[in-house]
């Protein structure tokens, strides 16, 4: 009876879970057993690290299906683009058409002095005498009033020239339809670039990176001279716009550059540049856009909305 229940003690005793030991999974073959044991914690991580992940990747999937909803095509933007610019131009021509008027002004009054007293001489030669039309005075106030309206129109034309020549060449529409993948500033760098500051984990983006399918076509920003056509180190094919002495852009990541754009040329706002793609060191389809002033980097995004502010300001 003794060594009986002491083996089935022993029994009892060895089958006891190993606190350890949560999760075991065993291969028995006729030589050799292999054996594997997770513990609780292991498998609660393991566990926790697989549901983070397939979140995230929910999210991104998310995010990229609401990005591609919000993706403007490229003809939209260029008609948006093409109204803003009539818009303006409208705009300009009522003040410049002002100066029209008045020459129709001065001509009509001309021809009114001719047929009340054909012997009175063009306006800036010295009137006839009081006696000679019994008109001559409201004719008189008439021309002042002209003169005076004439002075002035050329006074805010002398000082709007500069103004919209500046305007014209300062950057100020999207230079591509898409989203916005990644924005300016510090960020999460996928990898080093040269033209970055930052060899690390995190790098300074100097630009934003807008994302479309491969061939979307790119537009200049502002008036300006093609000053870089080509290949250029990390960024690929790249263009590189002189707007103003301290202006200039950046459209990086370029698929190919427009046969038409060659370094030096002339460029208007809305011009096709290129069309977008992946050369350089680029993880995905995007152009990288750049606004410098005085050959340091800036926020682009205030400058890509100025045309609609400025237009809204017109409503």
């Amino acid at each position: 009876m003794g060594p009986k229940k002491l083996h089935a003690r022993r029994g009892v005793r060895l089958s006891r879970p190993d606190p350890h030991r949560f999760f075991t999974v065993m291969l028995v073959f006729s030589h050799r057993t292999f054996r594997w044991s997770l513990a609780r914690n292991t498998i609660l991580w393991t566990l926790g690290i697989a549901m983070g992940l397939w979140s995230l990747a929910m999210v991104g999937s998310a995010y990229g299906f609401w990005a591609t909803k919000k993706i403007m095509s490229f003809s939209q933007l260029q008609a948006e683009t093409a109204q803003q610019q009539k818009r303006l131009r409208d705009t300009l021509n009522k003040a410049r058409g002002l100066e029209d008027e008045i020459d129709t002004l001065q001509r009509q009054l001309t021809e009114l002095q001719k047929l009340i007293d054909p012997k009175t001489l063009a306006p800036e030669l010295p009137p006839p005498p009081e006696a000679a039309s019994p008109h001559k005075g409201k004719i008189s106030q008439l021309q002042g009033e002209i003169e005076r309206t004439w002075a002035q129109t050329k006074a805010i034309r002398a000082a709007m020239d500069p103004i919209i020549e500046r305007w014209n060449h300062t950057p100020s529409i999207f230079p591509t339809a898409g989203y916005m993948s990644s924005g300016y500033g510090i960020r999460l760098s996928p990898f080093s670039r040269a033209n970055e500051q930052d060899d690390g984990l995190l790098g300074f983006h100097q630009g934003i990176d807008i994302s479309n399918s491969r061939g979307t076509p790119i537009q200049a920003t502002a008036d300006g001279t093609i000053e870089t056509a080509g290949w250029q180190e990390g960024y690929g094919n790249t263009l590189v716009i002189r707007h103003t002495p301290d202006i200039e852009t950046l459209y990086g990541h370029l698929d190919t550059i427009a046969p038409q754009i060659k370094v030096g040329q002339l460029v208007a706002r809305g011009d096709i540049l290129g069309y977008m793609g992946q050369s350089g060191r680029a993880t995905g389809v995007h152009l990288h856009y750049e606004v410098r002033i005085d050959g340091r980097p800036k926020d682009p995004k205030p400058y890509m909305r100025l045309q609609r502010e400025w237009l809204s300001s017109f409503k």
